[in-house]
């Protein structure tokens, strides 16, 4: 699967009547009359992201608060595009409140960009995640170009260094079981898809003739 989302959300002739009768400025995004939009943006995005912070490439929670639809241009500067689907994708809320409303434009725009060239930090749309960041031992970031290194700044991605440590350490005390279920959150699709596997040989046998 690529690490770049191949298509934006396709708004819908009803969203866009929405849009276009409620949405003046980029405070407006944060009234009722968009939920459906949200959460329908939210359901095909995870797809696309393979579940993934934009930022972070860690899996995306489904409860309350746990995933942002992320404004890579920030809102509160480029209000016209807030709506913008290529200029929306997901991120955790740590990543999100990390890089808040950071310039990440080389230059001034009056359209917004059909590339990543004017653009700062890894664009979810427009960059290949593992061009300019690769990620050691699940939370040691490197920078592999200009765009990488700006974005592990922006989104203060060294933090989760101290996050996975404290997590390990948790669950060192931890029962057997919950120290699977935590594995299984960061594992990859061909572990995960091993287990589920075993788990199946595993039920069988139990079973029997």
């Amino acid at each position: 699967m690529s690490s770049r989302i191949l298509e934006a959300y396709q708004l819908t002739a009803s969203e866009k009547k929405i849009i276009d009768t409620h949405f003046s400025t980029h405070k407006d995004w944060e009234k009722s009359v968009f939920e459906g939009i949200k959460e329908n943006l939210v359901n095909d995005l995870r797809i696309k992201q393979n579940n993934k912070c934009c930022y972070c490439r860690n899996e995306l929670g489904y409860d309350i608060k746990a995933v942002d639809i992320e404004h890579i241009l920030p809102k509160s500067k480029y209000e016209k595009f807030t709506f913008h689907t290529k200029n929306l994708a997901l991120s955790c809320p740590g990543c999100n409140t990390s890089k808040g409303s950071k310039e990440v434009l080389k230059s001034p725009i009056k359209k917004y960009p059909r590339t990543g060239t004017n653009i700062i930090i890894v664009h979810a749309h427009f960059d290949n995640y593992e061009s300019s960041i690769e990620i050691h031992s699940g939370s040691i970031y490197e920078g592999l170009d200009e765009k990488g290194c700006e974005t592990i700044k922006q989104c203060k991605l060294y933090r989760l260094k101290r996050v996975h440590k404290k997590a390990r350490k948790n669950l060192s005390n931890s029962s057997p079981i919950q120290q699977l279920v935590e594995s299984l959150r960061t594992a990859s699709d061909a572990d995960k898809q091993l287990f589920i596997n075993q788990m199946r040989e595993m039920t069988n046998q139990f079973q029997g003739p």
